[in-house]
């Protein structure tokens, strides 16, 4: 829930932010810690250095991507042991003046909880219907829409063009050279059977 209302990537964090949230509290729940060690821990999260975006877009694309929610994961690790001997919270991480997470990371906008607590948000990810990333929303529904009416007329089918929202174009569309393959060109807007 925390990441359909807010935006991380547009003030420049990448979003295993939440990766790292969500992997302490798992963590500290995991190790049947009181709910208090694990409100600490996910404190400690909040708290923790964030990823930035640059190795998500050209000209810094590159292999983080593929392990950077391992990365955070194994951070999240470490913060959800750090309160079992008795290690403080901080109870206004999100929203202290000046040097709290939203001031200082989220450039002073609200940062929407939805009301529910810290411990809650992992609730939205049952209730989908298949795993995708966010941005990839719009072309995953019109696929599963459009399946039943094009499946056995493929042939038929010359040209896929996908119009979506600024959000999943700035996020997923990547243009330029693959730093996996350099003479690979990535792109990505249109489909064609040949391809």
């Amino acid at each position: 829930m925390i990441a359909l209302r807010n935006s991380f990537n547009r003030v420049g964090l990448d979003h295993v932010v939440l990766v790292k949230v969500a992997s302490t509290a798992s963590g500290g729940a995991d190790a049947r810690s009181v709910a208090r060690g694990i409100i600490n821990a996910v404190s400690h999260a909040w708290v923790d250095g964030h990823s930035l975006r640059t190795y998500r877009h050209a000209p810094n694309t590159g292999s983080r991507k593929s392990w950077a929610a391992g990365d955070a994961t194994s951070r999240a690790v470490r913060l959800a042991l750090i309160p079992r001997p008795g290690e403080m919270g901080y109870p206004s991480v999100l929203t202290a003046k000046t040097w709290g997470f939203t001031n200082v990371l989220f450039r002073g906008k609200p940062f929407s909880s939805s009301g529910a607590t810290l411990l809650r948000h992992g609730e939205r990810a049952v209730q989908d219907r298949f795993p995708r990333r966010i941005p990839r929303t719009d072309a995953v529904e019109a696929a599963i829409q459009l399946h039943p009416e094009v499946k056995d007329r493929l042939a038929e089918v010359k040209r896929i063009e996908i119009v979506t929202h600024e959000s999943a174009i700035r996020i997923i569309d990547k243009k330029g050279r693959s730093p996996i393959r350099p003479t690979a060109t990535i792109a990505s807007s249109t489909w064609s059977p040949s391809d």
